[in-house]
């Protein structure tokens, strides 16, 4: 339960359609309903790798079975290690080096199931370049704006793993069970394709370098891959999809669905705008809210994805928190709105995201809540606020979820 959020009595009920669309996107009852089919096969030995900020808890559906396991994740697990999010840290590469050396001893007759969620991009450090750089180039794609699709396509290009090329290190049969959280659940893009084929090339993340300009020094190794021992990602005609497998198990549609049945059955009308959101929070949350200001009394607008923001200002927060706060002076009587990462962590803090109503911007009305949104200190913001919301991590990850509501 979600406890302790400062808003009126009567706007709390959406806290239970957070936790609803929360609830919906956990990836653990999903892989049990399909785990026994997955290893029904005569298989020599059995590995199962998880990597992302789902793993620990994808990994629980298989106690019991024989196997040889590890996990990579932002949670302690008894398989595996604690690597850095969203930037690598030494684990990460240490991570690396251990699922490489899996994939080296494993071959054909054997089974490895991977198990994918978001935050793979950094939790498994298998780059070219040092972890200072890589870690100095994500945090100056990320604060430039890049989206996560040109992030990956730099991360592909510099790794050894990534954009399918696991394939390339075993023999072994493949069943990635994912759980996407990415825009259009475009396999190539989530954790950065390990498993699965990808269409983008060199050429494509000197393109991103190109509008991004934030280390020239990169474009060498992308433009000479040959001389770092970088190959090209595989492509489809060359991907063997007769002996890998890849299902997406969890998306943001499901979350979004659970939110308009739950909203429905406590007597809302429901607009779900679906899997729409992406572009700069505080930019896309004013078109959501102008979606939001036609709807009728008790209604809900419902919608997910993921924004970015620029950060210019020296403070603390996520997209999540930054899209609520840069709407707090639109808030009417009987209005509450919401938006939050299904991850339980909205940027760098310890918060899924924030939620607001009428009181909310009462209280803002006195403390200058520009000059909070103008620094990107949403964090320190909904701290004073009393409305942050705390999930600690949830074992998901599908994105963010936005919940606008008339009571």
């Amino acid at each position: 339960m979600i406890e302790g959020v400062e808003i009126l009595e009567k706007n709390k009920v959406i806290l239970d359609l957070v936790e609803t669309a929360i609830r919906a996107a956990d990836p653990l009852p999903k892989i049990l309903s399909m785990k026994d089919d997955i290893l029904s096969g005569d298989y020599r030995n059995i590995y199962i790798i998880g990597v992302g900020k789902a793993s620990r808890r994808m990994m629980e559906a298989f106690e019991g079975v024989r196997a040889k396991r590890f996990v990579v994740s932002r949670e302690e697990s008894p398989y595996g290690i604690v690597a850095g999010h969203p930037y690598p840290d030494e684990n990460s590469f240490r991570a690396a080096r251990i699922i490489l050396d899996l994939l080296r001893e494993s071959g054909k007759g054997d089974l490895i199931v991977f198990l994918i969620s978001g935050g793979a991009s950094a939790l498994v450090g298998d780059y070219v370049i040092d972890l200072e750089r890589i870690k100095a180039l994500t945090e100056r794609l990320m604060k430039a704006g890049a989206n996560i699709h040109e992030l990956n396509r730099v991360r592909k290009h510099l790794s050894y793993l990534k954009g399918g090329r696991v394939v390339k290190y075993t023999e072994a049969d493949i069943v990635s069970l994912i759980v996407s959280d990415v825009m259009g659940d475009d396999l190539s893009t989530i954790g950065s394709g390990l498993t699965s084929p990808d269409a983008t090339t060199f050429q494509d993340a000197i393109e991103v370098m190109e509008k991004f300009p934030v280390d020239n020094e990169i474009m060498d190794i992308l433009r000479n891959p040959g001389r770092y021992g970088l190959i090209e990602t595989v492509k489809e005609d060359e991907f063997p999809h007769e002996r890998v497998k890849n299902i997406i198990i969890c998306k943001n549609s499901d979350s979004l669905q659970a939110v308009e049945v739950r909203a429905k059955a406590l007597g809302y009308y429901v607009k779900n705008l679906g899997t729409v959101v992406s572009g700069e929070a505080r930019i896309v949350s004013h078109r959501l809210f102008d979606e939001f200001e036609k709807l009728q009394e008790r209604s809900v607008l419902v919608s997910g994805g993921e924004t970015v923001v620029r950060v210019k200002g020296h403070g603390k927060g996520g997209r999540n928190q930054e899209l609520v706060l840069s709407l707090i002076d639109r808030i009417e009587r009987d209005q509450v709105i919401t938006s939050f990462g299904t991850d339980g962590i909205d940027g760098p803090t310890d918060a899924a995201g924030a939620v607001a109503d009428y009181s909310t911007r009462l209280k803002a009305e006195g403390m200058n809540w520009m000059d909070y949104l103008e620094n990107n200190d949403s964090y320190s913001f909904f701290r004073r606020m009393g409305t942050l919301i705390i999930t600690g991590p949830t074992g998901t990850n599908v994105m963010d979820v936005q919940i606008f509501m008339k009571n």
